[in-house]
């Protein structure tokens, strides 16, 4: 839907977070004559007209246009009365693919990595001195963004990618992972509605050479493949040439080298040489809640790895401490994830599991004798403080959602690392 369409139509605006607050405002901006409905599961405090989520099936004919947030599921049974009334149900990411813009648009997505993916190849197009802008999932609302930069780099979640109508230059699926089932209502649905970026168009697709789903995509480039930009024993090539090495890449773990192997794909295919960009990569922070060293603290180092919400993640985290002596917090909300083989590498691996939280008795019981379970987060790591060796790693890697005890990730980081240093 373009912004032209929207000019002179009943627009309601369906979840007043971040992003539907951003909405609001550039929608004011635009069409400041007009007037809004505002839908929420709270009442707001806003000039405009509001609608209680639970009684939107009374209120059809008050609205031509529904903006919905990502967190408002597509399969909502109110979208489909909406879509039924032939109320036309969009959102602000589809607004943003339909604006104007000169610079070119890289769009990211993957059940693991789409976050470290994108900041690390916005971080290093500012070092090179690009004019370029990061938004998206990530947390900058897309409307937020000036109109005036030569990249876009922009995560997109499988919420923003469900019902994706805008093209962008460049499309990138990282992994696909079982994730997301209350919102898309099966794992295959994630899957396909994941997938949906990939199938808008792009001028490139740039996937994973290690994920066999991605295997009939069309107008592809591989990476993680040995014929094009991967990494073997600490050194990046580009097929058989070496690009550089990866001590100085400050990011633990493998699964962060295929990142890098992903955004060093995508900066080749926007013509940059490859070498500068790898060496502009050892400068990069990392983002919080993301196998995020702190410590030691007391006789402990702590690794805050909270946005790992699935048992590959949570895997890929302790392979990166292979070589170190680990108690691993784990469990969260439960969405029918499997966690037969990260049981096996916890058993395979020098790690001691504390098991918490709506997954933590589905994991526990799926470990041998030594593993232990604990009530809260707090009582988690008051036991790995008590039973972590001298100079031993205490990583918090839940292997699942926030939302049973947490308003979202970040907030269990955050108690985590509070918790670590009391």
């Amino acid at each position: 839907m373009n912004l032209s369409d929207l000019d002179g139509k009943r627009i309601a605006i369906w979840g007043m977070g971040r992003e539907g607050q951003t909405t609001l405002s550039f929608l004011k901006e635009k069409f400041p004559n007009q007037k809004f409905v505002i839908i929420n599961r709270d009442e707001v405090d806003a000039d405009e007209e509001f609608i209680a989520e639970g009684n939107i099936e009374n209120r059809l004919n008050d609205f031509d246009v529904v903006i919905k947030s990502p967190g408002i599921s597509y399969y909502h049974p109110a979208v489909e009365l909406m879509k039924a009334a032939g109320i036309k149900v969009t959102s602000a990411t589809n607004i943003w693919f339909s604006l104007p813009k000169d610079g070119q648009v890289i769009a990211i997505t993957g059940s693991n990595g789409k976050s470290t993916t994108s900041a690390l190849t916005h971080h290093i197009l500012k070092t090179l001195g690009k004019n370029a802008e990061l938004g998206g999932n990530i947390g900058t609302p897309l409307l937020s963004l000036p109109a005036d930069a030569d990249y876009y780099v922009v995560e997109l979640s499988s919420y923003q990618t469900c019902d994706l109508t805008g093209v962008p230059d460049i499309a990138v699926l990282l992994n696909l992972h079982p994730e997301h089932i209350q919102w898309h209502r099966s794992h295959e649905q994630y899957y396909h509605d994941k997938c949906n970026l990939i199938r808008r168009g792009a001028t490139v697709n740039i996937v994973n050479a290690l994920e066999p789903r991605l295997e009939n995509t069309e107008n592809k480039i591989l990476f993680n493949d040995r014929n094009r930009i991967h990494f073997e024993s600490g050194i990046i090539y580009d097929g058989d040439m070496p690009v550089g090495g990866t001590d100085n890449f400050p990011l633990l773990g493998d699964h962060n080298l295929e990142n890098l192997c992903a955004s060093l794909t995508i900066l080749r295919e926007l013509g940059l040489v490859i070498t500068d960009c790898l060496k502009a990569s050892y400068s990069y922070a990392g983002l919080a809640h993301r196998l995020q060293i702190f410590g030691p603290v007391g006789d402990h180092m702590f690794i805050n790895d909270s946005i790992s919400t699935d048992p590959e993640a949570t895997i890929a985290a302790l392979h990166a401490l292979k070589e170190k002596d680990v108690t691993l917090i784990v469990g969260g909300e439960d969405r029918e994830q499997d966690y037969t083989e990260m049981a096996k590498i916890i058993e395979e691996t020098n790690t001691t599991a504390i098991c918490v939280y709506e997954t933590g008795p589905r994991i526990f019981d799926l470990l041998s004798d030594g593993h232990h379970q604990a009530s809260s987060l707090a009582d988690a790591v008051l036991c790995a403080k008590d039973i972590t060796a001298k100079g031993g790693y205490i990583l918090l890697s839940p292997a699942s959602p926030s939302y049973d005890a947490f308003n979202d990730f970040e907030e269990r980081g955050n108690l985590f690392m509070e918790l670590a240093a009391s």
